[in-house]
């Protein structure tokens, strides 16, 4: 981890002092279009999680992997923007003798929401969904290792004990949300994603060169509830609880003499469906399916990662107030 991305670190970790208020805060004298748009930028926020082992693939065995992701959040009372900033912690805790942690993976993001307030005035809520957000990161991700990248025995072998991974990269894309309203009782939340990821050859080691990939392009929908009402009064309700989230990616760039074409070592697919049980209204189970490159720091060169897992994750919408607001 260099310098720069270890201060980043550690003040979004301790919070910085900016003049807003946090995600916690009470913002009832808000109008009802600035509480809107807070729902927005709250959905779009990375979520802790921690899985039940390493579930099936070819991940090496595990007890759990978890993401420990808090964020604060800060914004103008009048306008319609949003600054968050989000310190995460990744591990994985090895299934051995006294259940060692592999290097942590750090990350931290600083991010700037601003609502796009032609959408609604333009043909594009007619042809997308209904509300947009624009968004625009500046982020750091390392493992907090400063050994050589590769093994002393070896030009080629990465060094995954002690090795240096550290790169700086900015995000930017937009994000839209309908919501549907089925009948008295049922409703869906509808949402579209699509963002670009740059990581600037002189923001990272000089090893990731040719090797990680610095141009990354992203898409994602989501649905929570029922797409249609259904018949059965017992599916719709099942369905209420439940969520299904389709993110695809590409990585452009050299990744170590790849193919510009290669799905195998390019493509990430991330498919999850969650489960919100009623009596827990703070988390929610799920079931994810994942493949591509590794995201847990210099574990990306290893191999391309195929995995199906199940874990908790935390539920950061209210969905009782987005029904609310996004009407």
């Amino acid at each position: 981890m260099n310098y720069f991305g270890l201060t980043l670190f550690m003040l979004l970790s301790i919070g910085i002092p900016f003049n807003g208020f946090s995600q916690d805060s009470d913002t009832a004298s808000a109008s009802q279009e600035i509480q809107k748009f807070l729902t927005l930028v709250n959905a779009n926020r990375e979520q802790s999680y921690i899985t039940f082992g390493s579930g099936l693939g070819n991940l090496e065995p595990l007890i759990f992997e978890g993401r420990l992701s808090p964020s604060y959040f800060f914004t103008g009372k009048q306008r319609k923007w949003a600054l968050v900033v989000n310190p995460q912690v990744g591990i994985r805790m090895l299934d051995r003798k006294s259940f060692p942690i592999r290097n942590p993976s750090y990350k931290a993001y600083v991010t700037f929401y601003r609502e796009i307030e032609f959408w609604k005035r333009s043909f594009l809520h007619k042809i997308f969904y209904n509300n947009a957000v624009f968004f625009a990161s500046i982020a750091h991700h390392s493992n907090g290792q400063d050994g050589s990248f590769y093994n002393p025995d070896s030009t080629r072998i990465p060094n995954l004990e002690n090795g240096n991974f550290s790169t700086n990269f900015i995000e930017f894309g937009l994000s839209a949300y309908k919501l549907s309203e089925l009948g008295k009782n049922y409703f869906s939340i509808r949402e579209a994603k699509a963002w670009v990821e740059f990581h600037p050859p002189r923001w990272s080691i000089a090893e990731l060169d040719d090797r990680y990939g610095y141009y990354r392009i992203y898409g994602k929908v989501g649905i929570v509830g029922p797409m249609r009402k259904r018949k059965n009064d017992a599916v719709n309700r099942w369905l209420q609880r439940s969520s299904i989230e389709i993110k695809s990616g590409w990585i452009f760039g050299e990744m170590n003499g790849a193919s510009p074409f290669d799905p195998r070592k390019r493509i990430v697919v991330d498919l999850t469906y969650k489960y919100y049980p009623v009596w827990l209204d703070e988390i929610a189970f799920f079931l994810r399916f994942y493949q591509g490159q590794d995201y847990y720091n210099i574990y990306f060169i290893d191999k391309t990662l195929t995995q199906i897992s199940i874990g908790i994750t935390s539920n950061i919408m209210s969905f009782k107030n987005a029904t609310m607001y996004l009407k």
